[in-house]
């Protein structure tokens, strides 16, 4: 997934920064123009997409384009630049226009085509901030002491763009990510021992770390006098047989991901190998000549690629036949972060602030909330929705012992077990939601907060194991959160609601207000004045909620910041259109959510 590039292009990006970098007066551009600008682009560097294009489908071309000029002018405004103080000040400046990207602020083509993309795979920016860092990196530092700093700057500088695949195939969680991130490391470091003239020559970098020249006895002289001793060929073998190691570790990631995906990181995967091969058929003489691989060589890895993912995915179909029930966790996680991708609208993007595992564990318990309440709301009758709930909670206790009938099943066990989630609260949410299928009639609100409490406040104890606390005086906070969120729903969900008969606000209430249901499509007075009172009871329940943050870890800090703001959002936007709820369905802006998540970096990573 780390990019190749063609330097016999024939492009001026000297050219392209005077008609759309900093200052530029750039004409407007719809998103078709923007997409064709990004393909160009594309076409014009990347000399392996001729190949890659075969594999890609090419539903995903209009979204893999922008991914790859973004990438492209970063390396750029990095190298060819003059570098130092003046590459760092346009990268800056490619930040900032990332940002005012995502709020769909900017005007540069690149951002115009990404935003699209980020939005209908939902990336976090995370990946997109972190090749920024490595360019930024390549500023400052030109040599490595240790291999682990050279791996460090391998998470920023290759593993981003794996993983922004993977979103594109929809399939970025966690075991998948890791193995892209051997496959992203193996292919960066080829490029490297590739690369080790050129990089010295043309940039003054040198990516052979010193402890390692140190190890071989290569000496500095040497190496800045372009020498090819034995020593220097036993160093070259060494790097060598470590990324074939590092690539062979990421190889099961052929076996898990989508088959549109396979044939192209099999051909990335062979194609690296394929480098280190050419290095050690030149005997490890990377100062004499660059080693590359030949368009007929390329040939026979396509061919290789293509017979080999038609056999994995047959291989794959068979497997899946036979794992029956018994799903193994890792598929069972895939299926979890596939659910959560597709059907969560503002939680997804706020796990996206959570480290890894916790984020994986946070798709578990939404995919045990979605599967739970979808129970309820099938078609059906009420009696055999509730057979089906009864069987869904013996399934539970179940599986909780390790005996599996569904495919989340695995990954339930897995997180209630590594976080300690009790599993009484599983057992509320379940009887939350048999609420609902009976006639329901709220009669007070000391009712609607114990109907609140299972369906969202029972979720909300769980979070809390999973971000991590540390005073059990965080429960109290944790269940206000729960019935501030649930009340927003109830609000946002008026009519829907009252389309299927159920009323949530409680009788009291109504009374009070002289707003009986039948009359609240008028919106009039009384409707309103009610509608107020129940807006400032959820606000009354965030403010008691906010004492929370205070027995959170960072992590947990960042993805409770992230959901307070989008639901109180929400509730702002209510206020805003009048309580009109029954027009259209509230909702925020996807550029609204990143600003929250743009926020809660900060604080995951304990800046604040």
């Amino acid at each position: 997934m780390v990019f190749y590039y063609n330097p016999g292009m024939s492009y001026s990006f000297a050219a392209q920064l005077a008609r759309y970098g900093p200052g530029a007066d750039i004409p407007p551009m719809d998103l078709s123009q923007a997409r064709s600008y990004c393909a160009r682009v594309t076409r014009s560097h990347y000399e392996n997409f001729s190949v890659a294009s075969i594999l890609l489908p090419r539903r995903l071309w209009p979204h893999f384009f922008p991914i790859y000029a973004y990438c492209r002018w970063a390396d750029d405004l990095g190298d060819e630049t003059g570098g130092g103080a003046h590459a760092l000040e346009l990268l800056a400046w490619w930040r900032a226009e990332f940002i005012r990207g995502l709020q769909g602020e900017s005007l540069h083509p690149v951002m115009i085509a990404l935003r699209p993309t980020i939005e209908r795979f939902r990336i976090p920016p995370e990946p997109f901030l972190d090749l920024l860092k490595a360019f930024e990196h390549d500023q400052r530092v030109k040599s490595y002491a240790t291999f682990d700093e050279l791996l460090t700057y391998c998470r920023c500088s290759a593993n981003p763009v794996g993983r922004l695949v993977l979103h594109l195939g929809e399939a970025c969680d966690e075991p998948r990510a890791r193995l892209s991130d051997f496959i992203c490391t193996g292919l960066q470091l080829a490029n490297f021992w590739q690369d080790v003239r050129r990089d010295l020559d043309d940039l003054g970098r040198v990516y052979l770390p010193e402890e390692d020249r140190r190890r071989f006895n290569y000496p500095d002289n040497d190496l800045h006098a372009r020498r090819c001793t034995p020593a220097f060929r036993e160093l070259m073998k060494f790097q060598v047989d470590r990324a074939r190691s590092i690539f062979e570790a990421g190889r099961p990631l052929l076996d898990l991901v989508p088959r549109f995906l396979r044939a192209d990181i099999q051909l990335f995967l062979e194609g690296g190998l394929a480098i280190l091969k050419q290095i050690e058929a030149i005997d490890y003489d990377v100062w004499s000549s660059r080693p590359r691989v030949s368009k007929s060589q390329k040939g026979i890895l396509l061919l290789r690629a293509i017979a080999e993912s038609g056999k994995r995915n047959a291989e794959w179909k068979k497997r899946n036949l036979e794992l029956g029930p018994r799903t193994s966790e890792l598929v069972s996680f895939r299926w979890c972060g596939e659910l959560t991708r597709k059907t969560a609208k503002n939680f997804a993007i706020a796990f996206q602030a959570l480290p890894r595992a916790q984020r994986r564990a946070m798709d578990v318990l939404y995919a045990f909330m979605r599967v739970t309440d979808d129970l309820a709301d099938e078609p059906g009758e009420i009696e055999s929705k509730k057979v089906s709930l009864r069987h869904w909670r013996e399934g539970l206790d179940r599986a909780l012992r390790g005996d599996y009938s569904h495919p989340l099943h695995p990954a339930l066990r897995k997180v209630v077990d590594r976080y300690g989630i009790p599993p009484a609260y599983l057992h509320e949410v379940i009887d939350g939601v048999e609420m609902d299928l009976s006639p329901l009639s709220i009669a007070t609100f000391t009712e609607l907060r114990g109907y609140c409490y299972r369906v969202a406040s029972a979720v909300g104890l769980c979070c809390i194991h999973i971000w991590g606390f540390r005073d059990e005086a965080a429960r109290g906070p944790a269940e206000a959160a729960g019935i501030a969120l649930q009340l927003t729903n109830i609000l946002r969900d008026l009519g829907e609601d009252l389309d299927r008969g159920r009323v949530y606000l409680p009788s009291e209430d109504l009374d009070v207000f002289h707003a009986p249901p039948e009359t609240w499509r008028e919106r009039g007075p009384s409707y309103r004045d009610m509608m107020k009172f129940q807006v400032d009871r959820a606000c009354a329940y965030y403010e008691r909620a906010e004492a929370l943050r205070a027995f959170l870890t960072p992590a947990g800090r960042a993805v409770f910041g992230v959901m307070m703001g989008i639901y109180r959002d929400l509730l702002n936007e209510i206020e805003r259109r009048d309580y009109d709820v029954f027009t259209e369905r509230v909702r925020i802006s996807f550029s609204r959510k990143c600003r929250h998540l743009l926020r809660a970096f900060p604080i995951r990573w304990g800046w604040l």
